[in-house]
């Protein structure tokens, strides 16, 4: 066993969120690394919610099949999900639910709820009471979930007594168990975010002072935590907007004046960012945006996850213009991206897309943050406080020169230009002169060569010559890499490349990597094979045999195992 596995589940509103984030506290403070994933319903109120946490003594990024132990709060936990539980594994319960059918091999503990809140004249506390209960049956001493409940509860000491008591009465209402049979890690800085959380982070460290987002699921966390933030941090303003279209045009504004800007949104609302997302290349505004993915089309599946905006988010806005296209593969990528889009966006003056998905976006996982970019975000980048005299033409700032990536903030000495969405000579001027429009089109195009040469090039992973090959891009990423580590194991020859550059495209590196392949298996969370689509565009290479998913669900790993060995 590499891993294992509690599953707490509930209506919402019953503080399943809560319940997981002491659990996956608990164990990261016991040295282990820890994935959290979790599952709500599409609407306001009510509805079925659970949190799944993966513990083991390696990092994770993906789920598997199978429940170790089950946190039922509600009969529908219960019902939805004994089947997942294995042999030999636990199901902690209400007292007051009815169970009809059990599971021979799996053991059924019920907690006495009802009289527990009675005795503490508390309502709303059984999810610690189970959490208690929880770490009591896996023999782990009381005093880490008092610490833990301390932390995380440390402004709230009135709620953190009502809590800490229920959660020990639960502790007290079991007996002590085996332990989860793996090995803690060492007791280290592991941080725990979810990838919108990393998301904020890198912003944060890339200094953005500019945020304007109207909220949408799977990225509005981005908004409420840089909120939170702009309340102590003056150099950080943050608007809610009435739309997606006020917001990215109050952050291209903000832009325009010197601040570093991003906005976020999801596919719905990138499809009325469109034209502001063409503004912004062909005015050389820096901007980061976003992207969190969906399923759809329109409203869709508004709480589930799919890789579906690929296509759209590459060819978005009229006409040919230059504009960077980021998918982290992880949590921790999703910080590390992050800032390279802010360094990309300031440095070539373009917009950059960071895109992410649903489950990426909301899953938690142990991560070291690390500053592997090695870049000075206390600098501007290609901005000039001054302009001298080759730099200008009649008076006026030559911006958009065909060799020039310089630019100057309003209020610049000798740094003023037109500021245009139309086509414009190198001061900003309109103009329709058809010899300047193919300078303008040569400067504006030329930033992706530049840009793909400071991009990292996708590398294989595994054994070199293997039999097959395994692509992917974004969330699916863990999943797949843990899939080729477990047929590594049982002897098989395997490897994989984790597209995360989608514009610009390395090409050549791309084509170096697949031509070589023996057999190549594309996965995407799609209908189409997105991914399979833009390979074939750029290097002619036709990826015939796919693994598609598109019903809202991520892949875990043991489907996409038991997927692949088809394959073979």
């Amino acid at each position: 066993m590499d891993s294992f596995v509690i599953r707490v589940g509930g209506e919402a509103g019953w503080g399943i969120a809560t319940a997981a984030n002491l659990i996956a506290h608990i164990f990261i403070k016991l040295g282990y690394h820890v994935f959290s994933s979790k599952e709500y319903a599409s609407q306001i109120k009510g509805g079925h919610n659970y949190h799944t946490l993966r513990i083991s003594s390696k990092p994770l990024g993906a789920d598997v099949d199978k429940v170790d132990m089950l946190l039922a709060l509600d009969s529908v936990t219960v019902e939805k999900h004994t089947s997942y539980v294995v042999d030999g594994g636990m199901i902690l319960y209400n007292d007051s639910i009815e169970i009809k059918d059990t599971k021979s091999t799996v053991t059924y503990v019920p907690l006495p709820i009802t009289t527990i809140q009675q005795t503490l004249n508390e309502k709303n506390i059984a999810n610690t009471v189970f959490v208690g209960a929880a770490i009591k049956s896996l023999n782990i001493e009381y005093d880490v979930l008092k610490s833990v409940m301390a932390d995380i509860f440390n402004h709230k000491l009135q709620l953190l007594d009502i809590l800490a008591n229920a959660a020990h009465t639960g502790y007290d209402s079991m007996e002590k168990g085996v332990g989860i049979g793996l090995s803690a890690g060492e007791k280290s800085s592991l941080e725990f975010y979810n990838g919108n959380g990393a998301i904020t982070k890198g912003a944060l460290d890339a200094g953005i002072t500019f945020h304007a987002q109207y909220p949408m699921t799977p990225v509005s966390a981005i908004l409420h935590d840089l909120a939170k933030e702009s309340i102590n941090n003056k150099d950080l303003t943050v608007i809610q907007p009435e739309d997606e279209i006020a917001a990215i045009n109050m952050a291209l504004g903000a832009s325009y004046a010197g601040s570093r800007a991003m906005t976020a949104t999801s596919g719905g609302g990138f499809s009325l960012m469109v034209e502001s997302v063409g503004l912004a290349s062909m005015a050389e505004l820096p901007l980061v945006i976003i992207e969190g993915q969906r399923p759809g089309p329109a409203t869709g599946l508004p709480t589930k996850t799919e890789q579906g905006d690929l296509s759209f988010v590459l060819s978005a806005g009229q006409g040919d213009f230059p504009h960077v296209v980021i998918a982290p593969g992880n949590v921790q990528e999703c910080y590390t991206e992050t800032k390279r889009a802010f360094y990309l966006a300031e440095k070539y003056q373009l917009p950059v897309i960071v895109l992410v998905d649903t489950l990426l976006a909301e899953s938690f996982s142990t991560i070291k943050l690390s500053n592997t970019l090695n870049i000075d975000f206390s600098q501007r980048f290609n901005i000039i406080d001054n302009a001298n005299q080759y730099q200008m033409k009649n008076g006026l700032f030559m911006r958009y020169s065909e060799d020039n990536f310089l630019r100057t903030l309003p209020g610049t000495k000798n740094g003023i230009y037109t500021c245009a969405g139309d086509e414009h000579t190198n001061v900003g001027s309109i103009t329709e002169d058809p010899t300047i429009r193919n300078g303008m089109m040569r400067h504006r195009m030329g930033k992706l060569k530049k840009i793909e040469e400071e991009l990292p090039v996708p590398e294989l992973y595994g054994s070199i010559n293997a039999d097959m090959t395994l692509v992917c891009w974004g969330s699916t990423t863990s999943a797949v890499m843990e899939v080729v580590n477990r047929l590594g194991t049982e002897g098989k020859s395997v490897n994989m490349v984790h597209m995360k550059y989608m514009c610009p495209f390395h090409t050549s590196s791309v084509h170096d990597i697949l031509s070589k392949s023996n057999k190549i298996l594309l996965i995407e969370n799609n209908y189409t094979g997105q991914l399979g689509k833009l390979i074939m565009e750029k290097t002619g290479i036709h990826v015939n045999d796919t693994i598609l998913k598109y019903d809202g669900q991520p892949f875990t790993v043991d489907e996409l195992y038991n997927l692949i060995i088809q394959k073979w």
